[in-house]
């Protein structure tokens, strides 16, 4: 068994398969791939170890991996918001209003004749012209200490713990690729991929500070 080869395909493909634009978020039918910061693809550690005899081969990842995996449930406990921002910002998504004017969560004049003429049409009420209430802002200085891109994220919060997220079944497209390596194949030496697949010891362990796969086969 070629152990060097086959970590480092492991290694690999676990990262590609983040990659993939294939992962649906949303209401709207969009997808996308799983490195919005980087974080959780850069964590992915393949480590091979022997003893007496046994190979096993350790994958480290972000806790979070197991929610990538998994999928995360309708109705449990939220995501936290600063998550959820972070998540916003690498994906370039902004509050914006009808023409995607983009605003930066700022107290400024413009935001909060967006929010006045949200709220009167909210109630029914017609939209005042921008200029009217622009003139009237800057003559009461009148602001709203609203931070949009903070209410975006909780409305994101919300409808994930309505909704819940699909899971990535990572660990599925995992072992479709590498049997469809010939590389790989190739690096099992007097295994079939079938006797290294029956051989896996445990899949998913969980912990606090990382997300660990155990595959052990034998040598």
């Amino acid at each position: 068994m070629d152990i060097e080869t086959i970590t480092s395909i492991m290694d690999d493909m676990l990262k590609g398969i983040l990659d993939l634009n294939e992962y649906p978020y949303g209401r709207e039918g969009k997808k996308g791939n799983k490195v919005a910061t980087g974080s959780l693809r850069a964590s992915i550690m393949v480590e091979p170890t022997s003893k007496k005899g046994v190979i096993s081969f350790q994958i480290f990842a972000n806790d979070y991996f197991q929610w990538v995996q998994s999928g995360r449930a309708a109705n449990k406990k939220a995501v936290p918001l600063d998550a959820i921002l972070e998540w916003m910002s690498a994906r370039g998504i902004f509050a914006t209003d009808k023409k995607n004017n983009n605003f930066d969560a700022l107290q400024s004049q413009v935001s909060t004749a967006y929010i006045i003429n949200k709220s009167r049409l909210k109630k029914g009420k017609k939209a005042l012209p921008t200029k009217v209430l622009l003139d009237w802002i800057k003559e009461k200085n009148v602001k709203f200490n609203i931070d949009l891109q903070k209410g975006m994220a909780f409305a994101i919060q919300k409808n994930i713990i309505k909704f819940g997220i699909a899971p990535a079944d990572i660990e599925d497209k995992f072992y479709d690729k590498l049997e469809s390596s010939p590389v790989f194949i190739d690096a099992l030496e007097q295994y079939t991929f079938q006797q290294f697949e029956a051989m896996v010891d445990n899949i998913f362990i969980s912990t606090k500070k990382e997300t660990i796969w155990v595959l052990v086969t034998l040598q």
